[in-house]
């Protein structure tokens, strides 16, 4: 893995963490600057990236975005829980989020999940990303909601997310049903459209 941060007594810090609590878990690049992580992307399984490398650093969905090309997922780390730059970091693709406040066990977590390949995404951060109004989503259901709406058939969005068919449509069944029992409609393609615009689910 590699360890994308401009604080690097966090980031020494959490290498250390590793090596003695986290065997299974290797650091090959630990640093500021992004560009040497993405030059080694093919021995990378997973990226844990700071939102904010500071105002000389690229921006985060940019970083995301190349990481994503280079077939590395991407763990977003930050002090801060909000802001639009936290939802346009997940929106370009990030697996999910976790604060430098969480326990370090909670951190690993996560990292495994995201390295393979889920995507994760807490109904504190959907909240502080779209609002209290936004139903309450697993990861993969907003995922297939946000293919789904960007006009992705449903064999397509199933192909995305590496499920079933029948999979993806229980995903998207689910979501319905929640935005229903909030008495909001989205029975239709264009319904559920509509749903995730005004949730500013969509890039």
């Amino acid at each position: 893995m590699a360890i994308v941060d401009d604080h690097l007594m966090f980031a020494e810090g959490l290498r250390a963490w590793l090596g003695d609590h986290a065997p299974g878990v290797r650091v090959d690049y630990l640093g500021a600057d992004p560009g040497p992580a993405l030059a080694m992307a093919g021995e990378l399984d997973v990226v844990l990236l700071d939102i904010d490398l500071g105002p000389e650093g690229p921006r985060a969905a940019d970083t995301i975005e190349a990481f994503a090309e280079a077939g590395v997922p991407v763990l977003l780390v930050s002090a801060v829980v909000r802001g639009p730059a936290l939802r346009e970091a997940l929106l370009a693709g990030a697996g999910g989020y976790v604060s430098k406040a969480s326990e370090p066990d909670a951190l690993v977590s996560l990292l495994r999940q995201v390295a393979q390949g889920n995507y994760i995404l807490t109904r504190e951060i959907a909240e502080a990303m779209y609002g209290p109004n936004l139903p309450e989503l697993s990861g993969q259901e907003l995922r297939a909601l946000q293919l789904y709406a960007q006009g992705l058939t449903l064999k397509a969005v199933a192909r995305r997310m590496g499920v079933s068919q029948h999979t993806a449509k229980e995903y998207l069944d689910r979501v319905r049903a929640k935005y229903s029992a909030m008495g909001r409609s989205a029975r239709t393609k264009a319904e559920l459209q509509a749903a995730a615009r005004e949730d500013g689910l969509l890039n």
